[in-house]
């Protein structure tokens, strides 16, 4: 784990989040991704920087909660460490964080963190 002490956080444009975000679609092993341009827009965008790597992130605020709509890590950041406690930080007053993932094990990860599984997502493909 990173040093908490050598990263930083702050808020980046969509288009440098774009850039960031770039190739992240090839990550989802479901391929249900969207368009990294759209996700870099939808939300309010973040880096995180530091000797160890570096990371992005975009949340938006919904029904009182934070949802992370994109992140994507590098170097030897734990992106789901360092960003579960940056968006407790940021989320004061909010209900709830959020995020939707088709990896199990950032699903197990998140759940050690305290996170819960809420639901199912469902999809029905139209272009068939």
């Amino acid at each position: 784990m990173a040093d908490a002490q050598a990263l930083s956080v702050r808020e980046i444009s969509a288009e440098q989040a774009e850039r960031r975000l770039a190739g992240l679609d090839a990550l989802d092993p479901t391929g249900m991704t969207a368009d990294v341009r759209d996700l870099a827009r939808s939300g309010r965008a973040f880096a995180i920087e530091g000797d160890a790597g570096n990371a992005v992130y975009v949340v938006t605020v919904r029904n009182g909660c934070a949802w992370v709509t994109a992140a994507k890590g590098g170097g030897s950041v734990d992106l789901t460490e360092v960003l579960d406690r940056v968006l407790v930080a940021q989320s004061q007053g909010l209900r709830a964080l959020g995020c939707q993932t088709a990896r199990p094990g950032l699903v197990r990860k998140l759940k050690a963190r305290g996170w819960q599984v809420t639901g199912w997502i469902l999809r029905k493909d139209l272009t068939a």
